[in-house]
């Protein structure tokens, strides 16, 4: 009886890296042709006036890339271009198979009527319009942020290593954190709006606020959870309270504070959101909520869309700088 046995289905793509390449490769490249087919050659509904030039551009590029990519991939199949573009292959047949929905039944078969649904080239329409004032929103957005999330990071930073450091800072800071902590950012809008001078700095002191709690509380945790061991080893041979502080606290909680930094910056942004809507007269939110009043709903999509990609890039940012400070945890957690 034989014993050899035959290489298991799951091992075959490692077996030969450009098999799915050969297979999926063809399949998006005709998904998004017949996409840009499309547009092009299906007369829209009678109701549907918008421009298809913008939108067959950005498809004739995308397209191009792809097959760019697709070729490179092909010549190397073991590089990491093609390992990227393996992995990304069914998605993209996927969307283009879900672009190719939404084109049918907004602008061919008007399905999906206005004004709460839009096609895809009303959206780039809607953006080509209005790019300026989105630019001038997107900037006092990411100002705003990024002043109070890296004030209530920092804050929180502090905060948190003093608690776990010192046992007295810790009996009297903790209630603290304990009884303001849980308070929704938002919440506090108000009485920002009474202490500070002006609305932005009030929209800045809660999106602080918003940062300064999950900071605080996780480096609080990380520097708690060092070995009491390593430092009275550490105090043996002679080392200074700041040296065991720079050298022992802060790297031990350094996942932890990378932990804090992650969720502060999804209630820094919840609380920007608020403050836009309430208290500040520029932004994306402000920019949504105006747009809506309007009843101009695909510019309110491309508010959207534009808020995600903001919100997405800085995550990207963040797992990026995890992954340069922590790079033996680099397999452990992706983004």
């Amino acid at each position: 009886m034989s014993t050899a046995s035959t290489t298991p289905p799951l091992l075959t793509p490692a077996a030969h890296p450009a098999g799915s390449l050969r297979t999926l490769g063809p399949a998006a490249l005709a998904v998004w042709l017949t996409y840009l087919a499309v547009v092009l050659l299906v007369p829209d509904a009678p109701t549907r006036t918008a421009a298809h030039a913008p939108l067959a551009a950005v498809s004739v590029a995308g397209l191009a890339c792809l097959v760019v990519w697709w070729l490179a991939a092909l010549a190397r199949p073991t590089s990491s271009a093609a390992s990227a573009l393996r992995h990304r292959l069914p998605r993209l047949v996927a969307g283009g198979a879900w672009f190719i929905v939404w084109q049918v039944t907004t602008a061919k078969l008007a399905l999906l009527e206005p004004p709460y649904f839009a096609s895809p080239e009303v959206l780039i329409g809607s953006f080509l319009d209005d790019w300026r004032l989105l630019a001038s929103c997107l900037t006092s957005s990411a100002l705003l942020l990024l002043t109070g999330y890296a004030a209530g990071s920092a804050l929180g930073f502090l905060t948190g290593l003093l608690m776990g450091w010192s046992p007295r800072a810790d009996y009297w800071l903790h209630p603290l954190l304990q009884t303001l902590g849980p308070v929704p950012a938002s919440a506090l809008l108000p009485l920002a709006l009474l202490l500070m001078p002006t609305t932005y700095l009030s929209a800045a002191l809660i999106v602080a606020f918003g940062a300064w709690f999950p900071m605080a509380t996780m480096t609080r945790a990380g520097v708690r959870a060092l070995p009491r061991d390593l430092i009275d080893v550490a105090r043996t041979l002679g080392a200074d309270e700041h040296f065991l502080v720079r050298r022992l606290a802060v790297p031990s909680a350094l996942p932890d504070m990378l932990t804090g930094l992650f969720t502060g910056l999804g209630t820094s942004l919840a609380a920007l959101m608020t403050a836009e809507l309430v208290g500040v007269d520029r932004g994306l939110a402000w920019y949504i909520s105006w747009v809506k009043g309007w009843a101009d709903y695909p510019r309110m999509y491309v508010g959207l869309i534009v808020l995600i990609v903001l919100c997405r890039s800085l995550m990207v940012l963040l797992f990026r700088l995890r992954s340069s400070l922590l790079a033996w945890q680099h397999d452990l957690v992706r983004w």
